[in-house]
């Protein structure tokens, strides 16, 4: 149809709920939200009794291989920000999915992880000896394309420095994982404005030591320097419950590679000393206490998942994030902003992450309200891809057909390689 509504029971337009309102649709794009009432006559409805309709999820943290982009659109997940990968492939596979909406979501990209004097991820990472290093690097970036650029945990504060000041002449966006060498504090007065997993405010493995009214204390300031926080908190959640049975019986791995859920079985952290891995579950707790204290403040929220590390379907863990960043005390409305309009505003898509006229018709209906139940979200009913409906069943045939071979690709050997199977590593 070239023209239709959707009428759903209520309707998040990434900042409100409003209800009895339609959205209507032509070709790729909103071009309306009407009152359900004053529709035009003879108008094709699509009446979505019982489910809330959402702006399509922006995932700002991930890393892709091909299996998992049926996941994303299965699970309402239209737009995602792959924070470390091999640089040609995952520029390919950007074009792939703006040539082929269905293929997967949009992709915004940051090209490989920019390390130290050693790659901690050889893989999917790019080591640098100097500051005119990672300079070159970042000039690189932009001469290819990149959405941004991403540093991580080897760099020392002169190379962040550099790195940050080239970013900014050649006018790319910059994220860093911050290592433990580096402290927040100065790498934010180097340039860094946005930081990945809340490093420098709490560390995952010993967090549970961290001063949270400290924390608090500094919170103010980094709010009033703009530094955004994507923390991924549901990476460290499934990193610290490995031995949890009930992680094994998720009924969404199916929309995850074999080959990767044989990996996840047997992730190092499983089996690390009894002290690190309730070291590791308190401090989850308290980054959740940091994560309030840091929102209460003012400092900007986007979510990611980290995909696909251990237990984070690809998706539907960013649903999961969202639940948690509720338990962490934020109102579920902060929550799905955080994955819509905060996190559109942040990667500069100003077609993205609300409901409204001329906006991307990328949209999720799930059922019940998930501004009174977040977990609701996992229910999905209906996705729509540029104005097209998504067939789930056509998604997973094409997740089968990827599941027939072995992954082939940069991350999934990241993965393979980390954590050999036992006759392997013998």
């Amino acid at each position: 149809m070239d023209r239709f509504a959707l009428a759903p029971t209520a309707l998040f337009d990434g900042e409100r709920r409003r209800e009895a309102h339609a959205v209507v649709v032509e070709g790729e794009r909103v071009i309306g939200v009407e009152a359900a009432g004053a529709l035009p006559e003879g108008m094709a409805v699509r009446q979505l009794s019982g489910c809330t309709l959402l702006p399509g999820l922006i995932d700002c943290h991930t890393h892709l291989s091909d299996w998992m982009l049926p996941a994303f659109l299965a699970a309402g997940v239209t737009t995602v920000r792959d924070t470390g990968n091999d640089p040609d492939w995952i520029l390919s596979r950007r074009e792939r999915s703006r040539s082929d909406p269905m293929a997967g979501p949009d992709i915004l990209c940051c090209g490989p992880l920019l390390d130290g004097a050693s790659a901690f991820w050889p893989h999917i990472g790019r080591s640098h000896a100097d500051a005119a290093a990672i300079r070159r690097s970042v000039d690189e970036m932009a001469e290819r394309g990149a959405d941004a650029v991403k540093l991580y945990v080897n760099l020392a504060t002169e190379q962040i420095g550099a790195a940050a000041t080239q970013a900014d002449r050649r006018g790319l966006p910059l994220l860093a994982h911050l290592g433990p060498s580096v402290a927040l504090a100065a790498a934010v007065s180097a340039g860094v404005r946005e930081v990945q997993h809340l490093t420098g405010c709490v560390h995952h493995v010993d967090g549970w030591r961290t001063n949270v009214e400290q924390v608090a204390a500094s919170a103010a300031s980094l709010a009033n320097a703009g530094v955004v926080q994507c923390p991924t908190l549901v990476v460290w959640d499934r990193l610290c419950r490995l031995n949890d049975t009930a992680l094994r019986h998720d009924r969404r791995d199916r929309w995850v590679h074999p080959d990767i859920t044989a990996v996840w079985q047997r992730f190092p952290h499983r089996t690390t000393g009894v002290s690190e891995r309730l070291d590791r579950q308190r401090s989850v707790n308290t980054m959740k206490r940091v994560l309030g204290a840091l929102a209460a403040a003012g400092c900007t929220i986007v979510a990611g998942a980290d995909a696909p590390f251990p237990h984070l379907v690809p998706g539907f863990s960013l649903h999961d994030e969202l639940s948690l960043l509720v338990d962490a005390g934020l109102a579920p409305a902060a929550a799905l902003a955080s994955a819509t309009s905060v996190a559109a505003d942040h990667l500069g898509l100003a077609d993205r992450g609300r409901i409204r006229a001329g906006a991307v018709a990328d949209l999720v209906a799930v059922g019940g309200d998930p501004l009174a139940d977040i977990c609701v979200l996992s229910d999905v009913r209906l996705v729509l891809r540029r104005g097209r409906v998504v067939d789930v069943e056509a998604l997973a045939a094409r997740a089968a057909e990827e599941f027939s071979e072995p992954p082939d690709d940069p991350f999934s050997r990241l993965m393979i390689d980390f954590a050999p199977p036992a006759s392997a590593s013998e």
